[in-house]
C-alpha cells in the first residue's frame, strides 16, 4: 500500500514537472503566433484606413473580428474604449491597451514598445502618414518574429525536456 502510494506519488511529481515544462514551451509558441496575427491586423488595418472612410473604433472592431490570437483584445478594448469615451484620441487609447493587455499576451517588452510605435500617428496625422507608420511598424514586427522563430526553435523542445528530466531527477533524489 505504502509502495504503492509512493509511486503514484512520484508519477504525479513527474507529470507536474513536464507540465510546467509544457506552459513554458507553450510561450515561444504562443509569441510566434501572436507576432504573425499582429502583422497580419496591421495589414488589415491599412487597407481598412486606405479604403474604407471608418472611423477608428470601426477599423479596429473590424481587425478583431479577423484576428485569431489573444492578441485581437488590444483592437477589441480599444474600439470599445473609443466608442464609449469619444474625446479620447485613437492613439492614446491604442497605446493604453498595448500597455494593459501586454500582461496577458506572450509578447515581450520590445513587441509591446514597438505596437505602442503604431499610436504615434493613429487619427492624429494625414492618411498617407498612418499609412506609412502601419507599414514601418509591420516591417519592424517582421524582425521581431524572425527573431521569435529562433527562440522558439532553440528554447520550445529545451523546456519540454527539461520539465520532464527535472521531475525524474527530482524522483531519483526523492527515492
Amino acid at each position: 500500500m505504502l509502495l504503492g502510494f509512493k509511486i503514484l506519488l512520484l508519477l504525479v511529481i513527474v507529470g507536474l514537472s513536464a507540465f510546467i515544462g509544457v506552459l513554458i514551451s507553450k510561450k515561444y509558441s504562443s509569441r510566434v503566433d501572436e507576432l504573425q496575427d499582429l502583422i497580419t491586423a496591421l495589414e488589415l488595418l491599412e487597407s481598412r484606413l486606405n479604403y474604407t472612410y471608418d472611423t477608428m473604433s470601426d477599423a479596429f472592431s473590424f481587425v478583431a473580428k479577423h484576428m485569431k490570437s489573444g492578441a485581437k483584445k488590444i483592437f477589441e478594448i480599444a474600439s470599445q474604449k473609443l466608442q464609449i469615451e469619444k474625446c479620447l484620441s485613437a492613439s492614446d487609447v491604442f497605446n493604453s491597451t498595448v500597455e494593459e493587455e501586454r500582461n496577458f499576451l506572450s509578447i515581450n517588452q520590445s513587441d509591446a514598445e514597438i505596437l505602442k510605435g503604431l499610436s504615434v500617428s493613429l487619427g492624429q496625422v494625414d492618411l498617407e502618414s498612418q499609412v506609412k507608420n502601419i507599414r514601418l511598424i509591420s516591417r519592424t514586427l517582421l524582425g521581431q518574429l524572425d527573431e521569435a522563430k529562433n527562440e522558439k526553435n532553440k528554447n520550445f523542445r529545451l523546456c519540454r525536456n527539461m520539465g520532464i528530466l527535472t521531475g525524474l531527477a527530482i524522483v531519483v533524489i526523492l527515492m
